[in-house]
């Protein structure tokens, strides 16, 4: 009697453990022998960046200017109106000192750069809309020896110099101390280093 209800004990417990075996959930068993990877969500693709600016000044150029060379470069690009405007932040150790530079392009089956600078450099009617509270923009100031044709635009606290060479212009500004003709100096050396290397 006693063995046969051993007997049964036994037989129930295998049972069981049979039956806990069986229900486990099949994800985990599927997941261990399937060689397929996990599926994660595919990240989109990443637009290509346009770092052409970002080659036409070296570290070197950059200390001399601004008293220290370029840390890191951070290129941007846009598209608008027939032209491609390709950008580059050199980012220097003392952050205002950095300087940007643009580049302006045809862009392909686009128009001339020249056309855009002439509307911004020659347009008398284009000129005609500032009159905001504060300083407004002063007139363009030419600049001579610089390219095909070169101007400086700005206030008193910061500019931009612009250079026309053949079928496009670059505009440049440099941050840090300075005056505007101190600042406008040093930008005309860093564009003549930029114009040996446009095409």
């Amino acid at each position: 009697m006693r063995y046969r209800t051993c007997l049964r004990l036994i037989f129930l417990f295998v049972l069981l453990a049979v039956s806990a075996a069986c229900s486990k959930p099949k994800s985990s068993t599927v997941g261990s022998t399937s060689p397929t990877p996990p599926t994660t969500t595919a990240a989109a693709p990443t637009a290509v960046v346009d770092d052409f600016a970002c080659t036409l000044l070296t570290k070197e150029e950059a200390q001399a200017v601004q008293g220290e060379p370029f840390k890191t470069t951070k290129a941007s690009a846009h598209s608008a109106g027939g032209v491609v405007e390709s950008q580059c932040y050199f980012e220097t150790p003392t952050p205002v000192n950095s300087i940007v530079l643009t580049v302006t392009r045809k862009a392909e089956g686009g128009r001339d750069p020249s056309e855009t600078w002439k509307e911004i450099f020659h347009e008398e009617s284009e000129r005609k809309k500032e009159k905001e509270e504060g300083e407004a923009e002063k007139k363009p100031l030419k600049v001579d020896g610089l390219g095909d044709e070169a101007f400086w635009t700005g206030t008193r606290v910061g500019g931009a110099l612009f250079v026309l060479k053949g079928n496009c212009y670059i505009r440049i500004s440099v941050g840090g101390a300075g005056d505007q003709e101190q600042k406008t100096e040093r930008s005309k050396t860093l564009a003549a280093a930029v114009l040996k290397r446009l095409p």
